[in-house]
């Protein structure tokens, strides 16, 4: 009896490993509670909850915190963290005395797009939930990265908003205007003047009141960066003497704790000088430099990440392919999983060493001295999805062919994902984020 069990068992797997490999229906990511994925503190708390169903686009979950303060959108559980510290940031200053009036001014001026994003949390059928396009060039294969960079203009920021337009007619005419020696050199004038004006304009009191509530001076909050602004000016001219005990960041690895280090407690200008003469020792020419400088969604805390990131991989050839890679990202979705999935490098990097980034692939990717090739993936929760299904063949193809592969995923792999990127020559790993700690 108990044979005709395990040979009935095996059976079904067979059937199922079979139907795997015929590449039968993919999955649909499922909707969760909040509380599948998060923590009890980090589902509801003062003056916040998470939006329940959650979604997921088989990369990763699409978050929206409900918040006195306004409702903001977090695409994955790292991002999410990062709103949650936001919105503690402003309850601590909510609870100070004097305070409080200013904030509840800076709430009144802010127009979140609030009933469109519940709309669509909360109605999971009135949309269909993509992966971002940003993330789709992030995982679209290869590209002649080198030219790239050449033709590609700066993604503008045309509003207070963390965002960046790709549109085609807007790429072409940067290509045209930058034909001639002097419309380049109009062109990188322009970009330097738009990034002190979005940028370079935070004070020292600022970054100060920043460090104080733990959070980056450089975030695209506007509720928060419009409070601390406020707060700064008021308090250095009629001295509000606000006293609290300042409020824990949230560990996102070595390389990240210390780019805010430098971000809290240094000069700008300073920190500009030394990435500038770190990026020429990594064979980075002046034009590649300016661009990387100057590119809006590679604010100055991004930059210092990346910076961090490079100098954690000591030895590694190939370094300057992440800030070519970097300067060509299209979203703040794609740049923050673009960083994200490069802080894995160095953790791979001390458990055994690389030996080069590779290019020709926009996400983070490495080979060992024994040919394995590494690719880093900062996801949720990955599904077999038809998408996931197509950036796969894709990033194979632009492999080396016969190199051994290995993929890194910080969040989770449902059982389909491993049985069908294993079927492919992957050796998967999950649960990665837990390497930073």
């Amino acid at each position: 009896m108990k044979l005709r069990i395990i040979l009935a068992a095996c059976a079904a797997q067979l059937v199922t490993l079979s139907t795997y490999a015929a590449g039968a229906d993919f999955e649909s990511p499922p909707t969760e509670s909040p509380a599948a994925s998060l923590a009890a503190e980090q589902v509801k708390g003062e003056n916040f909850h998470v939006v329940d169903p959650v979604q997921s686009d088989g990369l990763m979950h699409h978050y929206v915190l409900d918040s006195h303060y306004g409702v903001f959108p977090a695409y994955g559980h790292d991002t999410l963290l990062v709103r949650l510290e936001e919105v503690a940031a402003l309850n601590k200053i909510s609870h100070t005395s004097k305070a409080d009036v200013i904030l509840a001014s800076v709430i009144r001026s802010a127009t979140p797009d609030a009933p469109a994003l519940l709309l669509l949390a909360t109605h999971p059928g009135s949309s269909v939930i993509g992966i971002p396009a940003g993330i789709v060039h992030l995982l679209g294969g290869y590209a002649a990265e080198a030219k790239e960079f050449t033709h590609r203009s700066d993604r503008a920021d045309t509003s207070t908003s963390d965002k960046a337009t790709s549109d085609k007619a807007t790429s072409d005419k940067a290509t045209s205007d930058s034909s001639t020696p002097q419309k380049k050199e109009d062109k990188s004038a322009s970009d330097a003047v738009q990034y002190a004006q979005r940028y370079l304009g935070v004070t020292g009191a600022e970054r100060r009141w920043y460090k104080k509530l733990g959070v980056d001076p450089y975030t695209s909050n506007e509720v928060l960066r419009k409070a601390v602004h406020r707060l700064a000016r008021v308090d250095a001219a009629a001295g509000l003497g606000m006293r609290f005990a300042s409020l824990p960041r949230v560990p996102y690895g070595s390389q990240v704790d210390r780019a805010m280090d430098a971000i809290y407690n240094e000069n700008p200008a300073v920190l500009r000088a030394r990435r500038h003469d770190l990026l020429k020792g990594y064979g980075l020419s002046a034009a590649e430099i300016s661009h990387f400088e100057h590119t809006l969604l590679l604010n100055p805390t991004r930059q210092s990440i990346l910076v961090e990131i490079a100098k954690s991989l000591e030895g590694v050839a190939g370094r300057d392919e992440l800030f070519r890679h970097a300067v060509t990202v299209t979203s703040v979705e794609e740049v923050e999983v673009f960083l994200r999935s490069a802080a894995l490098l160095p953790a791979l990097h001390a458990r055994q060493p690389l030996a080069r980034i590779l290019p020709g692939v926009r996400i983070p990717a490495a080979q060992r001295a024994d040919g394995h090739v590494l690719l880093t993936g900062a996801f949720d929760s990955v599904y077999w999805t038809q998408d996931v299904a197509g950036y796969e063949s894709a990033l194979r193809q632009a492999l080396p062919a016969d190199a051994p592969r290995e993929v890194w995923l910080s969040g989770a792999v449902s059982p389909r994902a491993r049985a069908e990127l294993s079927q492919r020559g992957w050796e998967v790993h999950d649960q990665a984020s837990g390497l930073l700690k």
